[in-house]
């Protein structure tokens, strides 16, 4: 008898998952935001738009340049900022040069170009930082 609660449970949780998961990729977008979207990247007319809702938000991925963006949308259309995957020749020198100073030896893996609403850019850079330390046996590190 409990084996048979048991596996009642496991398949209605089972069940309940993949209908959960069915009804999770459709998302209604407004068609405010489908026209903004259209009239900012106007490529998206003929390559598709992968459509998610962040809280309040609507978001886009599509490419620009063969790179893959994200817009994000709120439910009027009004956007809220775009990000934008870029090549490490496109990092301002700025950046390159406050990296190589505080984390030298670093690789830069991923940077993303963020703009606001307003025009604003800022970058967000994932990178590795390879250091050597010479620990003693308690703990502490030698130079």
């Amino acid at each position: 008898m409990l084996k048979k609660v048991f596996i009642f449970l496991i398949g209605s949780v089972l069940i309940s998952a993949s209908l959960i998961a069915q009804n999770a990729g459709k998302i209604e977008v407004p068609t405010a935001v489908k026209n903004a979207m259209l009239f900012k990247f106007p490529q998206t007319q003929e390559v598709p738009v992968t459509w998610t809702k962040e809280g309040a938000y609507y978001s886009g991925t599509l490419m620009i340049m063969e790179k893959p963006a994200l817009a994000v949308f709120d439910s009027t259309g009004k956007i809220i900022r775009i990000e934008k995957r870029l090549h490490i020749s496109f990092l301002p020198k700025k950046i390159i040069t406050a990296l190589n100073k505080q984390y030298p030896g670093n690789e830069i893996l991923d940077i993303y170009e963020l703009t606001d609403a307003a025009g604003k850019k800022t970058y967000k850079t994932t990178f590795q930082y390879k250091q050597t330390s010479v620990f003693n046996a308690d703990g502490v590190v030698e130079k």
